[in-house]
């Protein structure tokens, strides 16, 4: 502590910007970690600059305070790194982090107290420090690359890092000068201070103007060769406190260089010897690391890939997709045959073969079998022929028997989604002449991640045009029992008045002429449940229909009444379909109203549109019901009366016309449904 009385208040003013950079941190950084880990730091940095040697003499005098302090001011710049890294990944510190940051935080605090009280020497050899500070410097500087680097890094973010990037970089260079020359000029090591005053006062001022920016994205970026040289100082750095560590250690042990490198030398050849004698494994890895990094491919892997986009998408071959997988793959790598097995609800079974002999009768494997978890789990392509490595014959004993004897068998190559393994090739080649090298192992993951793929499309594609076809059929059934449900209606209806009209000559003529029409109706019904019906579209008499519709339903009440406004309209479609459209209309609405009720029917027409209302005053809908149940097909109010598809299907053939149904309706009041037609399809003719 005697350096310190001797300091003047010239010296002390020293770390007044970093004692102003701690105050204003704390007054105006939002965030609380950020916040107190500046404040930290700036005042530790402030101790530090008081405390820095300004002489060599002074260097030996507060050497101990001088060290704790060093490690306090790297500590607290490394606490203050990660918390804006954390900050700008939007995540919390780590607790080893935390842990490992305040720990070696706190032992520093303890070295420093216990020296300031002369209670301890610390005394290490010097060169074993200023290792360490190199070291701090370094793990700092790829702090402030990795938030210069970051996306999300704020603005006063970044230029911290700048910042902090400047001083650790003249650090090393002090440090490493001090290593390989043992001193260093004064002006070079008094600028330490001047710096840190300088980079406090643009700190301050960072976080003046961007402390409230500190969340928001910054667009600044560093070019790639200057993250390259950063990366590369950190590299080099690391090699050089390696090499200083070890030539520490020979020092120690008064071991000249050359003989230490002669007995390193001796000592690694036998080792890599001993070591690529028995672990083929370490063999193999060497050869692959080579082979991609030293020397020319095997293939040419972008025209491997246009054959294989050539040969899966050719629509000359009318194979199926699977047919076509196995041809694909068979013509790339020249096999003589193959198959392909594809998974089941517990089997994986044959669905493509080609020139395959099995001597199995049923070549079916469990889908929970070690052989194929072994293709699921590790993308595992099995090599069953002769030239089989040991790792090969290894795995090779989890092939069921029946692939063991299939004739000429060369590989299997598992066809691997995201999801699941979907199925896999066995292919057969009638002459080998090597071993699978690492480029053909990749091509054939490759492929058969391809083909997984290509045949996953595919079965998606064949399932999704089953389902419209379903949808469709069932649409069409769904359309077929309502229109059944009609024609039962009138013929229920004229069974109920037989009773009371059968002797009457007018009755029976009308019996007859609904029995026949509802005969030539279900045939037409048949025809289109056969696909044979072809409907054929007319001009069709909107007033005419109306009439009919309304004759229809005539011994139902309330009788509907009709109005028009003395036009004859007339729309482009199918008669029957509009007719039956009508009638859903007309029987909705009296089976909605009472008795007593009324039912209005208006069809205006004008040269741009004609619009048809069919009002009444039954029970009425409400809005909910209107906007979500009214239009869903099999939803309806009728209970078990009722199939829930006329307002659909009346809506389905408006919007076929180009037209628009409208719905108002209000509880115990009545419903109103409006139809307009454009004038493209319907033409007037005035009366």
């Amino acid at each position: 502590m005697d350096y310190y009385y001797t300091l003047n208040k010239l010296d002390w003013f020293s770390g007044s910007i970093e004692l102003a950079l701690a105050f204003t941190a704390i007054l105006k950084v939002p965030l609380t970690p950020v916040k107190f880990s500046f404040f930290a730091c700036a005042l530790l940095s402030a101790l530090w600059h008081i405390s820095l040697p300004t002489s060599q003499a002074h260097i030996v005098v507060v050497n101990n305070l001088s060290l704790c302090l060093e490690g306090l001011r790297y500590s607290t710049w490394s606490l203050l790194l990660i918390n804006l890294l954390m900050l700008s990944r939007g995540e919390k510190l780590p607790a080893y982090w935390r842990f490992a940051l305040f720990f070696t935080i706190g032992l520093f605090s303890l070295l420093f107290l216990l020296s300031a009280t002369n209670n301890i020497t610390i005394s290490p050899e010097t060169n074993l420090w200023r290792y360490i500070k190199i070291l701090f410097c370094l793990f700092n500087i790829m702090l402030c690359e990795q938030l210069i680097r970051h996306d999300h890094s704020s603005r006063m973010t970044k230029l911290v890092a700048l910042i902090a990037l400047t001083i650790f970089s003249y650090d090393i260079f002090i440090f490493a000068t001090l290593i390989l020359f043992a001193e260093i000029n004064s002006d070079i090591w008094y600028a330490r201070g001047f710096i840190s005053t300088a980079t406090s006062l643009m700190l301050a001022l960072s976080i003046i103007f961007y402390a409230q920016q500190l969340k928001e994205r910054s667009s600044f970026k560093l070019s790639n060769s200057v993250i390259l040289f950063n990366t590369s100082l950190t590299i080099v750095g690391s090699f050089l406190i390696l090499i200083a560590l070890i030539s520490s250690i020979l020092n120690f042990f008064s071991i000249s260089w050359i003989s230490a490198t002669t007995i390193m030398f001796y000592v690694m050849a036998l080792l890599t010897i001993t070591t690529l004698s028995f672990s083929e494994n370490i063999r193999q890895h060497i050869v692959v690391f080579t082979s991609k990094h030293f020397f020319s491919h095997k293939y040419d892997y972008k025209k491997q890939w246009i054959e294989l986009d050539s040969l899966l998408s050719n629509t000359s071959n009318s194979a199926n997709c699977y047919d076509k997988s196995l041809n694909s793959i068979s013509t790339q790598f020249g096999c003589s045959g193959g198959g392909l097995w594809l998974k089941g609800s517990k089997f994986y079974s044959l669905v493509a073969q080609r020139n395959l002999e099995l001597t199995a009768e049923i070549a079916l494997e469990s889908n929970d079998s070690n052989f194929i978890q072994t293709m699921t789990n590790q993308d595992w392509i099995f090599q069953v022929c002769q030239h089989a490595t040991t790792l090969d014959s290894k795995y090779n004993t989890l092939l069921p028997d029946w692939v063991v004897h299939v004739k000429n068998t060369w590989i299997v190559v598992p066809l691997n989604t995201d999801e699941q393994l979907i199925g896999f090739f066995i292919l057969c080649k009638d002459k080998l002449s090597s071993c699978l090298t690492w480029e053909d192992l990749d091509l054939l993951k490759l492929t058969g991640g391809q083909i997984a793929s290509y045949i996953s499309h595919q079965q998606t594609a064949e399932q999704l045009q089953h389902n419209k076809q379903f949808a469709m059929f069932n649409k069409i059934t769904a359309f077929a029992i309502h229109d059944v449900k009609n024609l039962i209606a009138q013929q229920a209806l004229v069974v109920k008045n037989a009773k009371k009209y059968k002797h009457h000559p007018e009755f029976i003529d009308d019996a007859v002429a609904t029995i026949a029409s509802s005969v030539d109706k279900m045939d037409q019904l048949l025809l289109k449940l056969q696909g044979k019906s072809h409907s054929a579209e007319e001009s069709v008499n909107l007033n005419q229909l109306l009439s009919e519709a309304i004759e229809m339903n005539e011994n139902a009440l309330p009788v509907p009444s009709f109005s028009s406004d003395g036009s004859q309209a007339y729309v482009q479609t199918d008669k029957d379909k509009l007719l039956m459209v009508l009638n859903h209309l007309i029987t909705n609405a009296q089976d909605a109203t009472p008795d007593s009720g009324s039912i209005e029917i208006n069809l205006n027409s004008n040269d741009d549109t004609i619009c048809l209302e069919v009002q009444d005053s039954g029970v009425g809908m409400d809005a909910e019901f209107i906007s979500n149940k009214l239009f869903q097909p099999f939803t309806s109010t009728k209970n078990q009366h009722g199939m829930g598809i006329g307002a659909y299907q009346i809506r389905e053939l408006v919007q076929a016309l180009n037209g628009e149904l409208l719905v108002e309706s209000s509880i115990n009041i009545g419903s109103k449904f409006l139809i307009y037609l454009p004038a493209t399809a319907v033409h007037t003719m005035k009366v």
